[in-house]
């Protein structure tokens, strides 16, 4: 069953990704930052120059403008983990990948666009092929645009070496994020315990949890990282149990796996796949992974079965 809540959100989501977006025509985003900058710049035409002029008694001159196609751009700029992989995804479909610098920054282009709302995806994988959530925004872009999307902030990768510990015993969180910056570990118990540790020059942390002070049951545990004493990113959250026996977690990085809706493969479905879903609403031959019930279009049935798997 799904409850009301969340069933009210989904119907209220969309309405507004099918009815209300594609008729904006700026920028915005669907996942909260206080970092992400958009801007747009319309391109203008350089014009060409001709006449002649007239000696003696007089003359005259003229100036013809010859009108140029510019072509339309969408740059994306931000921090990831050094060296790591970043893949642009354009209406859930992989459409560039670029390499971040030893200081975790990227940037990268998406050229010759028609005029349309994309529903752009970003997300990096760090040196342990662990991908990050996704930054997923829709963006409504006209000929001859430049739009640059920058201040992106990829969150921490996390993952733990237990899926459940025994009380007593030594949990091991670690991750990637950028370098050489400080990091919270937060772990939601009864009472929320809060440990801080700092990334290396590679952005890697690892942080070893004495699990005595944590109660018999499940808990979470996510990672924030800290730029000028305020949280930058925050990583996904990790479930664990602590019993009476400790048991190694299984690590193995696999590709999308068997949740239904998860488009983007973060393990999760919510507002970034649901953007993916509608903008195949109604148009022809959607990517058979968005296609959830197989009939070769995107209906509120497949919305429905999205919503039946709807983790938030």
């Amino acid at each position: 069953m799904i409850k009301l809540l969340s069933s009210k959100k989904f119907i209220i989501v969309l309405i507004f990704s099918l009815v209300i977006a594609p008729q904006l025509v700026v920028a915005f985003t669907i996942i909260n930052t206080s970092t992400i900058r958009i801007s747009a710049q319309v391109g203008t035409g350089t014009p060409s120059t001709g006449g002649g002029g007239g000696g003696g008694g007089g003359g005259s001159s003229s100036v013809s403008t010859v009108p140029i196609s510019m072509p339309t751009t969408v740059n994306f700029s931000g921090m990831a983990y050094p060296s790591s992989k970043v893949t642009i995804l354009r209406n859930g479909s992989v459409v560039i990948t670029t390499v971040a610098d030893q200081q975790a920054r990227f940037s990268t282009s998406i050229n010759n666009l028609d005029t349309g709302t994309y529903n752009f995806s970003v997300y990096g994988e760090d040196s342990n092929g662990v991908k990050s959530l996704s930054f997923s925004f829709p963006v409504y872009v006209t000929a001859g645009t430049t739009v640059n999307i920058g201040g992106i902030f990829l969150s921490p990768t996390i993952n733990i070496d237990k899926s459940e510990v025994k009380q007593g015993d030594d949990l091991i969180v670690y991750g990637q994020t950028i370098p050489n910056t400080n990091l919270n570990i937060v772990f939601h118990s009864d009472q929320e315990i809060l440990k801080n540790t700092k990334t290396d020059i590679t952005g890697l942390y690892k942080y070893t949890m004495d699990t005595t002070p944590l109660e018999y049951g499940d808990h979470i545990v996510k990672s924030k990282t800290i730029v000028n004493e305020e949280v930058g990113a925050v990583s996904p959250e990790l479930p664990f149990i602590v019993g009476l026996v400790s048991k190694k977690k299984d690590n193995t990085v696999t590709g999308c796996g068997t949740l239904r809706g998860d488009l983007n493969c973060d393990k999760r479905v919510n507002l970034v796949d649901f953007s993916v879903m509608a903008y195949w609403y109604k148009r022809v031959s959607p990517p058979a992974k968005v296609d959830l019930n197989g009939d070769g279009k995107i209906s509120l049935v497949d919305f429905s079965i999205m919503a039946f798997s709807w983790t938030g």
